[in-house]
């Protein structure tokens, strides 16, 4: 689809068996204070068998600016969404927001203006601040942030392959249609962390990201999402995809995008100095452990599982097909 001239911005929503949460977000879409601007928001089904689609459409309905619409996505996995929606978005701008996620009054405007005022910035992301329901458990400081899904930095930040170590979260993120559709999209291969492997890509490429305060996005924290047993869960799949996207082989110390060196020390098929990290989160899971640091503990403990899913992922990827095909090679013909 080409894009259309007369739109200024693409507001693409993937949705999976959220109808109860989706009226609010789409009244606050669909009343937002624009000032002029020129925006459509296209909500993409991701093959939900609740009342998504009566909920939309009875919004679309009640709506007389014709802004809203629907299309769905049979392909499960928000990565299919996410292409389906920008693949149907007509303005040069798309920008992305989960469905659980209300933006405040002036998303919108806000969201264009950054593209405005930085032309340089091939995407730009905005703070996801949340609204706790339940109240936080004691263990749950800035380290455990990643598995809440918040992004509340309070400064601006260009991120690109310097830099390559933050993460816009597609919660909010603005992206030019024309670099998204060059880089070929969100990859399905990456039903989570699929952001971030897609933000490795174009800062591979040369591309450039900004982190925007002012444009704001406020979520509601599940109370699922604040139980260790999901946090154990979370580090596990993150390490998981950290290993096939060799996320800790090419990003530094430094938080640098590099090339990945053939003459890294490996074991397993993975790096060296992730064991050595492993063993001082063994050691402070231990220290933690005798001094009474509960909390503390349970930090080292997620690590933990970050490292253990990391290393199986890698000699299951790396480690053992290499094994096989050399049976396979050295195996006596029959």
């Amino acid at each position: 689809m080409t894009t259309t001239p007369s739109l200024d911005l693409s507001v693409v929503v993937p949705t999976f068996n959220r109808g109860s949460l989706l009226k609010s977000l789409l009244e606050r879409l669909l009343s937002q204070d624009a000032a002029g601007i020129s925006y459509e928001i296209v909500l993409v089904d991701n093959n939900s068998t609740d009342n998504t689609r009566a909920v939309v459409e009875a919004c679309i309905a009640a709506d007389t600016s014709g802004r809203l619409r629907y299309v769905f996505e049979p392909r499960q996995g928000v990565s299919h969404a996410r292409n389906t929606g920008g693949a149907c978005a007509r303005a040069g701008i798309i920008a992305f927001l989960d469905d659980d996620g209300i933006p405040c009054s002036s998303w919108v405007r806000e969201m264009k203006a950054a593209f405005d005022a930085y032309p340089q910035a091939d995407c730009i992301g905005g703070r996801v601040r949340a609204r706790w329901t339940t109240p936080c458990p004691s263990w749950l400081t800035g380290v455990h942030m990643g598995p809440v899904a918040l992004q509340d930095r309070a400064h601006q930040a260009w991120i690109s392959k310097s830099s390559a170590s933050a993460c816009l979260l597609t919660a909010n993120l603005g992206i030019r249609r024309a670099v998204l559709l060059d880089a070929g999209g969100f990859s399905p291969a990456y039903p989570r962390n699929q952001d971030r492997e897609l933000e490795l890509r174009l800062w591979r490429a040369g591309k450039l990201g900004l982190y925007l305060p002012s444009i704001e996005v406020v979520v509601d924290v599940p109370a699922e999402r604040l139980t260790k047993q999901y946090h154990r869960r979370w580090q596990a799949t993150t390490g998981a995809y950290h290993a096939l996207m060799r996320f800790r082989d090419t990003v530094d110390k430094d938080g640098r995008l590099v090339d990945e060196s053939a003459h890294t020390r490996r074991l397993l098929g993975s790096p060296l100095f992730l064991y050595r990290e492993c063993l001082k989160h063994g050691r402070g899971w231990v220290a933690s452990l005798v001094s009474g640091k509960h909390d503390r503990r349970f930090f080292h403990e997620t690590r933990l599982w970050y490292c253990a899913s990391f290393f199986w992922t890698r000699a299951k990827t790396d480690v053992i097909p290499r094994l096989h095909a050399g049976f396979l090679r050295t195996a006596p013909r029959p």
